[in-house]
């Protein structure tokens, strides 16, 4: 009912706060039926209700006679109205209660007694009143408890965020505390590392704090010990005392701090070096009431500072060259000072490698140094013969005990000199060799302590240091005596020069050249040799030193004297920016040159058949030419064999040379005269004194000749046909040198007059009858015989250039065959002059014919040569276009016996493979003649019998040597014999080459090439197949690879192969091809001595690939790498792949080139390789630059040429650009291509230089 009460009043009674908002918004509402007016109709109707409910009660028992307390049930009423409607709708209630009372009860039906009424009305209005004040009284109280009960809730949530509050308070309070105690506890554990203790000190009471580590530094026990001002400076020690009492009484008296370092003295006698320092806590007054501040062990750095002074003290006297006993036994005194109570000692091996030699020991007694010499190392030897046996610290913490003292009267020699322990360690020298032990000895028994350990290994360094400096010192005296004994021995001219071109150091040889005393050039520039014209060449050729460490070049010196003298000079760079010069003197060899040369010029003027005049004054000027200040002269023995007619005389006086022509000959007719009759040589050092001038003196002297050497020319059967003479202007004697050229003269002018004479007599030699083919005794052949023996397809075409050059008189050269008469085919190269008289006539042809047979056949050999080498090229080019398309392994592998086949035309290719489990011999594959693939032949003995190859010798040869086996001749060769040779021999076969298949220098199989007929192998052939082989060894370990299931590692091996072979094979016969198109050149221009030089660059280059190839497939490393670095390696391929090319090459380097791995090294080189491949094969270019760059975070590798480009936004899939970039990749690394059409290519490739990747 409460709540039903409680419901209706919330409609009926609200609020009078409610009912103000609600009258305040009554003008809001609709004005015809509001919510005040629903609600009184409610509350009112209520009362109606229940009155009408009552008297309807009343009136239905009246109706049947009945009694029915009307009054009670109106006062039931009235009491609901009140209590759902309100007060005023019970009175209401009441009111009409009362009324209905007396209309509808009383007057109908009897009495209308008004007491009734009255006591009625009465009584409801009681009740309605009773009612109201119950309800009245009881919303009040729901007020107050809702008041309350707000009261309390507010409270309460007040309560709970103090309580929260409070509690997040106390868990920052327990943070902040525990965050204390750890700060508490690091802070006296950084104590307690650093050896640094706090303190404070109140200046006022003297009280004094410490901290843990305070009592630790000073020896105190802080549980014993209470601290004070005197208890402190009772430890400092005594010199150090007085000056801490002052310090802090100056420190007090001016309110200052202080930063101190002294000594304390600790009570068991052990000092200490501590560093101090306190900051002053003023007080309000100003004066300092307390200081507070650290003490710091600094004991160990005293001694760090003591034993870096003594170290910088070692080195500079390792520096300084002292001796090294002194150096090493300094060293003993520094350990032995740094670690107090220990004995040092340095032993050092002898040559003989058993003993050991005392040289350092300063504190140990004498007695046991001798002893410790005695002993030969070994492994119980004691600490240092020990360590010096293994190589390794020896640590012997108790002599008496330890079993390496085992050696009786060692032990007791060291007991005996009171050493309890001994630490040992090896001197090892930079190879890992032992130069001796270095000992540190106690005399008591301990254990080295992880700093002693530190200590003995940074003295055994220092001692290696020293040793090595001053063996090094003296390897290098000594090589510097034998340097120096070399450079004053050498024949040649050496000097050494600085940065700017001054003389440092200069031999015995070089003084003599430049005509100086050697303090005269040593401080002076070299300019002073150079011409002043030629002086701006030493700054070029300074320069192109600094870049390529090493050149050679010809100049003209300048002596002293002023004499010019050619020279050639050798620079190179060495150590510290200083170059050595070798300069010799090539005066002799140009001389020499000379003569060469004008040796040829006379022997071409009497192959051409000029005038002998003009052949003769030719010899005389080149005579000149090769002595100063002589005039040379030719007489001809006239035809009378009496007198001497002038020949040549370029530069002796006419009217000299016209008074002497005819002179007979004689015992005393000048040197001339006397020597063609004596048929000797006559030399007259003076003319105006030798009795042999007698008549002709005065002639001479008139000319001012002063000396005359004559020499007769002889003929080849002896006789003289004329002399030469060389003329001076003062007196003298010739040299041995002029003696030699006189010889030389006198045969190549006996060779021009003979064959002068010679062609007077005879126009055809008998050597152009016998190249020809002829009977030199049938006379001339008639030029039918000879277009008859011509070759048919060169007769039309010789006898059209024969009438050529008689109908224009001119030169001719022409090649042709000729067909001697035992059918022998000749090629001959004949070379025509005509001859015309003085009034221009024809009259014939003088010429040479040469034998060019043997040139020819091997110019044809050198074409067949290149062809095979072309054929080797393309075929492995082919093989590796079908190696990258990733073939089967069965296909590859017969088309690699099909290229074998068809380069050595062989009559069949077999793969023979060795099964280890049955160890026997299995034929895999094998081709015909044909290159097609046949089946086994059940006959051959190896496939009757697998086991029969242990029997054989040609395969066990193989297996033993791991070598190609050649058989020439399997008729006569011994290691053919029984059912195997009879087999060969009923092929057909002659001649067998067996080439091993390798793996890991394992033999796991062979490549057999049978031939019918053929010459021998060549080792280029051998070479090829060998490679070729290897290849096919590749498909058989890809098709294993394959069936065990690794396909990702067939993958990666497969692409690593193909890469390396295309890096050795592709690209170094990429230089062999350019090699033999350079020789093809080369012969194509007559120049038989370039082509031969570029051939065997040729197969230098094809050797090397293939033998980098066959490296490639072991995976070993290139033997470029094993001899140089990687940029002396790429060098080196590059200069020699383009030597005699049109390709100019330029190298590079910045910066101090790292050691690299060795991978990195593999790739780079390879990288560089293919570039250059590219450039050759590709670009056209003229130049080809490579640069080296290392840096603090990179290393940098630029190869760039100037030639056609391409462009960059294609695609470039080939094996070689793709290879560059995994090997990039690997590195872990950077690639830049950037190329334009016309502008050329750079490639640029870019590595961490920070160690990450190496």
């Amino acid at each position: 009912m409460k709540s039903a009460s409680k419901a209706f009043d919330t409609s009926a009674n609200v609020p009078e706060t409610i009912y103000a908002r609600s009258s305040r918004s009554r003008s809001a509402r609709s004005p015809l039926f509001s919510r005040s007016a629903k609600s009184a109709v409610l509350r009112y109707g209520l009362a109606f209700l229940t009155v009408a409910i009552a008297l309807g009660l009343k009136l239905a028992f009246q109706l049947f006679r009945a009694p029915f307390p009307y009054t009670t049930c109106s006062m039931f009423a009235v009491a609901i109205t009140v209590w759902y409607a309100g007060a005023r709708a019970g009175f209401f209630a009441a009111a009409l209660s009362s009324a209905v009372l007396g209309y509808f009860v009383f007057a109908p039906f009897g009495s209308s007694s008004p007491t009734f009424i009255v006591n009625h009305t009465v009584a409801v209005f009681l009740i309605a009143w009773i009612c109201a004040s119950r309800r009245r009284t009881e919303r009040l109280l729901i007020q107050a408890r809702s008041e309350l009960e707000a009261k309390v809730e507010e409270r309460t949530a007040k309560l709970s965020r103090t309580n929260e509050e409070l509690q997040a308070e106390i868990i920052d309070r327990k943070s902040a505390e525990e965050k204390l105690r750890h700060s508490e506890a690091f802070l006296t554990e950084g104590q307690r590392i650093s050896h640094t203790g706090s303190w404070s000190w109140n200046v006022s009471t003297g009280r004094v704090a410490w901290s843990a580590e305070h009592f630790r530094i000073f020896g105190v026990d802080p549980e014993k010990t209470k601290p004070s001002l005197e208890l402190f400076l009772g430890a400092v020690h005594p010199e150090d005392r007085s000056f801490i009492e002052r310090s802090l009484t100056e420190a007090v008296h001016e309110r200052s701090g202080f930063d101190l370092e002294f000594r304390i003295a600790l009570a068991d006698g052990s000092i200490k070096h501590v560093h101090g320092v306190g900051r002053p806590d003023r007080g309000a007054s100003g004066k300092v009431d307390r200081y507070t501040g650290t003490t710091v062990d600094i004991s160990e750095r005293k001694q760090g500072q003591a034993l870096f002074v003594g170290e910088k003290r070692l080195l500079e006297m390792i520096a300084t060259g002292v001796v090294l006993d002194e150096i090493l036994n300094r060293l003993c005194v520094i350990i032995e000072e740094y670690r107090s109570g220990t004995l040092a000692s340095v032993l050092l091996l002898r040559p003989d490698g058993i003993h050991l030699d005392s040289v350092a020991g300063p504190s140990l007694p004498k007695g046991w140094r001798q002893e410790m010499e005695k002993l030969p190392i070994g492994p119980c030897a004691g600490s240092c013969g020990t360590a010096a046996y293994r190589g390794s610290p020896v640590i012997v913490s108790d002599i008496a005990t330890d079993p390496l003292w085992e050696v009786p009267e060692h032990r007791t020699a060291a007991l005996k000199h009171g050493l309890r322990a001994s630490w040992s360690n090896p001197i090892l020298s930079s190879e890992g060799k032992v130069l001796g032990t270095f000992c540190i000895y106690s005399r008591e028994t301990r254990s080295p302590s992880a700093h002693d350990l530190g200590v003995m290994e940074k003295a055994t360094h220092l001692a290696r240091v020293a040793i090595e400096r001053d063996r090094a010192e003296a390897a290098v005296r000594t090589s510097e005596e034998k340097y120096r004994d070399l450079i004053n021995a050498s024949p040649d001219a050496i000097c050494v020069i600085d940065a700017d071109a001054k003389c440092v150091l200069v031999n015995p040889a070089g003084v003599k050249l430049a005509g100086r005393s050697e303090n005269e050039l040593i401080g002076n520039s070299i300019a002073d040799t150079y011409l002043p014209e030629e002086r701006y060449l030493l700054v070029n050729r300074l320069e192109k030193l600094k870049a390529e460490g090493s050149f050679r070049f010809e100049r003209k010196f300048l002596r002293e004297n002023g004499e010019v003298i050619p020279v050639e000079v050798s620079l190179s760079a060495l150590r510290g920016r200083y170059y050595q010069a070798i300069i010799r003197d090539i005066s002799q060899r140009k001389r020499r040159e000379a003569l060469l040369a004008g040796e040829n010029r006379v022997l071409e003027m009497v192959a051409k058949s000029d005038s002998l005049a003009d052949i003769l004054d030719n010899l005389c000027l080149m005579m000149e030419e090769q002595s100063t200040g002589v005039l040379a002269s030719v007489l001809l023995m006239d035809a009378n064999g009496k007198q001497l007619r002038h020949g040549g005389a370029p530069n002796l006086p006419k009217t000299y040379t016209e008074a002497i022509d005819g002179a007979f000959i004689g015992r005393s007719v000048g040197s001339c005269g006397t020597a063609a009759y004596r048929a000797e040589q006559v030399i007259v050092s003076d003319i105006a004194t030798d009795p042999l001038w007698a008549d002709f003196r005065d002639l001479a002297l008139a000319h001012s000749l002063r000396a005359c050497w004559s020499t007769p020319i002889f003929s080849a059967e002896g006789k003289v046909i004329g002399t030469f003479a060389m003329y001076y202007r003062e007196p003298r004697s010739p040299s041995a040198r002029e003696q030699d050229m006189i010889k030389h003269i006198t045969h190549l002018a006996g060779i021009a007059i003979q064959r002068k004479l010679a062609e007077a007599a005879r126009r055809e030699s008998e050597e152009t009858y016998r190249v020809l083919g002829f009977d030199p005794d049938a006379g001339p052949p008639r030029f039918e015989k000879f277009f008859g023996r011509l070759r048919p397809e060169d007769q039309d075409r010789v006898r059209e250039l024969f009438g050529k050059a008689i109908a224009q008189k001119a030169d001719f050269e022409t090649d042709y065959r000729i067909v001697h008469p035992n059918g022998e085919v000749k090629d001959i190269h004949a070379v025509g002059h005509p001859v015309s008289d003085e009034a221009g006539h024809f009259i014939e042809f003088v010429g040479t014919v040469i034998d060019i047979t043997e040139s020819k056949r091997a110019e044809e050999a050198l074409r067949a040569s290149e062809q095979v080498a072309r054929g080797q090229v393309e075929a492995l080019a082919q093989s590796l276009d079908v190696l990258a398309t990733a073939p089967e392994p069965e296909k590859f592998i017969g088309q690699m016996l099909s290229t074998i086949g068809r380069l050595l035309n062989a009559q069949s290719v077999s793969l023979w493979l060795f099964d280890e489990s049955t160890d026997s011999l299995l034929l895999r594959s094998s081709t015909s003649a044909s290159g097609k693939l046949v089946a086994p032949d059940p006959e051959h003995p190896f496939i009757k019998n697998p086991l029969f190859c242990k029997e054989n010798a040609v395969v066990q040869e193989l297996l033993f040597t791991a070598g190609p086996v050649v058989c020439d001749d399997v008729e006569s060769d011994p290691r053919v014999s029984g059912d195997w040779g009879e087999h060969l021999k009923r092929n057909g076969t002659k001649r067998f080459l067996a080439v091993p298949l390798l793996v890991g220098g394992q033999v796991r199989g062979f490549v057999g090439i049978r031939h019918v007929d053929r010459a021998s192998y060549r080792p280029e052939e051998i070479e090829l197949t060998q490679a070729l082989a290897h290849q096919v060894m590749l498909a058989l370990q890809l098709n294993e690879f394959a069936e065990q299931g690794q396909r990702a590692a067939v993958f990666e091996e497969r692409n690593r192969m193909a890469r390396d072979i295309h890096d050795t094979l592709a690209q170094g016969f990429t230089g062999v091809i350019v090699q033999l198109e350079a020789a093809e050149d080369a012969i194509s221009c007559g120049s038989r001595k370039e082509a031969d030089a570029h051939l065997h660059r040729a197969g230098e280059l094809a050797r090397r690939s293939l033998s980098e190839a066959r490296r490639s497939v072991h995976a070993l490393r290139p033997q470029a790498l094993q001899e140089h670095n990687f940029w002396e390696a790429l060098k080196g391929i590059i200069k020699n792949t383009t030597a005699g090319t049109a390709l100019h090459t330029k190298f590079q380097a910045q910066g101090k080139l790292p050691e690299l791995p060795q991978p990195w090294q593999e790739n780079l080189l390879h990288i560089g390789q293919e570039a250059l491949t590219n450039t050759l094969k590709y670009a056209h270019a003229r130049n080809f630059e490579t640069r080296l760059s290392y840096k603090a975070k990179e290393l940098r590798l630029e190869l760039r040429d100037d030639g056609q480009g391409f462009k960059a936004k294609d695609r470039h899939d080939g094996v070689g650009l793709r290879g560059m970039r995994e090997r990039v990749e690997q590195m872990g690394g950077e690639l830049e291509i950037t190329s334009s059409r016309g502008k050329g290519t750079k490639i640029t490739v870019v590595l961490p230089g920070n160690g990450e990747s190496m």
